[in-house]
């Protein structure tokens, strides 16, 4: 009974764990920047914080309002009840099993407390001698001074604040200060709210944004490319790169297909459209035809790229042993997607309950950290990476820490692997894995050797 009892509990943990980790989209996010902007500058006149950094931590804390915390307690901030705290509560799993947060009747009360739990704490003090407009300053502010445990919270704040163009709140606010908006406060009428909506001026889903983007590719100046990214900002910058690339790739193929075509076959096209006469005329053309024929062979180079394209081989590792496979990979439909992920515009995929990215062509580390928004170092760290490695086309990059544990109980090495290769195939720690098997991590493993996972 005390097995089957633990197994449920277990059981339930897991269920309860990933129903907390809440997926939200781009959209989502706007549509809670609307919902609840005016509620986060009417407390920046109240309380001097910034609606940017308010809106930002209601977003990361709550998950755009979706989180377990957030639809029970309506707790957007993630505030635990502390001992002053006398009102609701509600028991979460989070850094310990079942611990207390405050609950409360509805979400402004969230906004308020919030307001109230910064203002009147001591270690928050020094974050109000800050520029109320120096988002990234309090941003880092609330790290150092320990609202949040994830050594990333200060970067995440600013990530969304830029991305999601959150500093206009801190603009309007200024706008209204300067009007006399607030004179009235907290008499306001809904006749005063700004009519401003971050879904229809940015939000991707809505109608305004097909339109700003449809146009592009039919005027092909640079102008319009650049443009955009002072309306957008950097949500543009994805398109304007393939409008940069495509005047270039036309003048490439009309210059290089009439000189192919007619060589290979395609004379008569040539002849009728160029020079008529003058290929009937001298016959020294058929010394062009055998010119032609070898031409086939530059039209198999082009198939040698295709290989490249695909997931790495890792035998094609050039600095390992050609019979030793080092480089894990993978390709679109082999993992889950994970959809939405709000931090990063590349697909994002899951394994082991770990999520990664794969690599395309020119990445690198750097690039990846910074479309991933996450430091370098770390990105090498999670991918168990000490050297100066390089990418290569198809390589599994996971952008958060590996398990402590493999997939299933054991692993039959299938051909001459390294314990990189393993480690990375499974999304387990190297330094677990070795440690499981009392190997270290240039062992020489032979094809058939069972390794423990867990």
């Amino acid at each position: 009974m005390k097995r089957l009892f633990f197994t449920l509990l277990t059981l339930w943990l897991t269920v309860m764990g990933g129903s907390l980790r809440a997926q939200y989209t781009t959209q989502d996010v706007y549509v809670y920047i609307d919902t609840y902007k005016e509620l986060a500058i009417n407390k920046m006149y109240e309380y001097k914080i910034p609606a940017s950094i308010t809106i930002a931590q209601g977003i990361f804390e709550s998950a755009c309002g979706m989180s377990h915390l957030a639809k029970d307690g309506n707790n957007h901030f993630g505030i635990k009840c502390h001992k002053d705290w006398t009102g609701d509560t509600i028991l979460i799993d989070d850094d310990e099993l079942q611990e207390c947060f405050r609950k409360y009747e509805k979400v402004e009360d969230s906004y308020t407390d919030h307001s109230e739990f910064l203002s009147k704490r001591s270690r928050y003090a020094d974050l109000f001698k800050l520029d109320v407009m120096d988002y990234p300053g309090w941003a880092r502010g609330l790290k150092a001074a320990g609202y949040a445990t994830n050594p990333q919270y200060a970067d995440r704040l600013i990530s969304l604040i830029e991305r999601f163009h959150l500093a206009d709140l801190d603009t309007i606010y200024q706008q209204r200060l300067q009007n006399g908006y607030f004179d009235r406060y907290p008499n306001l009428s809904v006749d005063d709210l700004a009519d401003i909506s971050f879904v229809a001026k940015y939000g991707q889903p809505g109608t305004p944004t097909p339109p700003a983007v449809a146009p592009t590719p039919q005027p092909k100046p640079q102008p319009t490319v650049r443009e955009e990214p002072r309306s957008d900002g950097a949500i543009t910058v994805t398109p304007a790169r393939p409008q940069r690339h495509k005047p270039l790739r036309p003048g490439k193929k009309t210059q290089a297909n009439p000189n192919h075509r007619p060589a290979s076959g395609n004379n008569p096209p040539a002849s009728q459209a160029t020079k008529p006469q003058h290929q009937h005329q001298q016959k020294p053309q058929p010394q062009a035809q055998p010119q032609a024929q070898p031409q086939p062979q530059p039209q198999t180079q082009p198939q040698k790229p295709q290989p490249q394209d695909q997931p790495a081989t890792e035998v094609q590792s050039a600095t390992e042993l050609p019979t030793q496979l080092t480089v894990f990979s993978a390709r679109d439909g082999e993992y889950p997607v994970v959809p939405d992920y709000p931090f990063t515009e590349r697909t994002v995929y899951k394994n082991n309950n770990v999520l990664f990215v794969i690599a395309k062509g020119g990445d690198t580390y750097s690039k990846i950290a910074a479309d991933v928004q996450i430091k370098v170092k770390k990105l090498r760290k999670f991918n168990d990476e000490k050297g100066a490695g390089k990418l290569k086309v198809g390589q599994v990059v996971y952008i958060e820490r590996k398990r402590n544990v493999g997939i299933g109980h054991d692993y039959k090495v299938q051909n001459t692997e390294s314990m990189l290769y393993i480690a990375q195939k499974n999304a387990m720690k190297i330094k677990k894995l070795c440690d499981l098997n009392g190997l270290p991590e240039n062992a020489q493993l032979k094809k058939g050797r069972v390794l423990k996972l867990r």
